[in-house]
């Protein structure tokens, strides 16, 4: 029985793929779960945010205060799921006055925005556009939810790369309000 040359280089192709997807399947990712800016104890990245309601936040204007920065999108499932801890951690925190929370789109249409944060009630300032872009990168973002807690003194002290949650919100908190680090 002969093969057609044909069949033959569609059986090498195949065999290519499927090496190369078990290649793939069995890499492990190198990305850290604890950024760099934490583990470096670096001082947060220069940002300017406008946020939809109109807000200029740069960190001169949170001088003092602790905060958290996430970075997220409306179509992102893991950031949908993050967002009913972050909510409620932002309603336990809200009214502190040394306490901000900002959210900074990626990737993201402003009215696709606009309609996530009416419809699942957002109340934190949200940054989107040129400088939101501008902080994914100098924060050093590899997709997102990404969070950060900077210490009142601008040091990033406490982050994470994927989905996050209210306790461990409320520790990272915490932790920069009394001058720890994550690390």
């Amino acid at each position: 029985m002969t093969r057609s040359p044909v069949r033959l280089v569609a059986l090498g192709v195949a065999v290519v793929l499927v090496g190369f997807g078990v290649f793939l399947a069995v890499q492990k990712r190198n990305e850290p779960s604890v950024p760099r800016l934490v583990a470096e104890n670096a001082i947060v990245p220069g940002f300017a945010f406008t946020t939809l309601d109109g807000r200029d936040l740069t960190p001169e204007s949170l001088a003092g205060k602790s905060y958290v920065i996430n970075f997220f999108n409306s179509w992102c499932i893991p950031c949908q799921k993050e967002h009913p801890e972050l909510q409620a951690f932002y309603a336990a925190h809200a009214g502190e006055r040394d306490f901000e929370m900002i959210g900074v789109v990626r990737d993201d249409e402003e009215s696709s925005i606009r309609d996530y944060v009416a419809r699942e009630g957002v109340t934190w300032p949200v940054a989107i556009g040129a400088g939101a872009d501008s902080a994914a990168v100098d924060f050093g973002t590899t997709g997102q939810p990404e969070t950060y807690v900077v210490a009142p003194d601008g040091v990033v002290v406490c982050g994470t790369v994927g989905p996050t949650d209210r306790a461990t919100l409320d520790l990272w908190l915490q932790a920069a309000r009394t001058g720890k680090r994550c690390t």
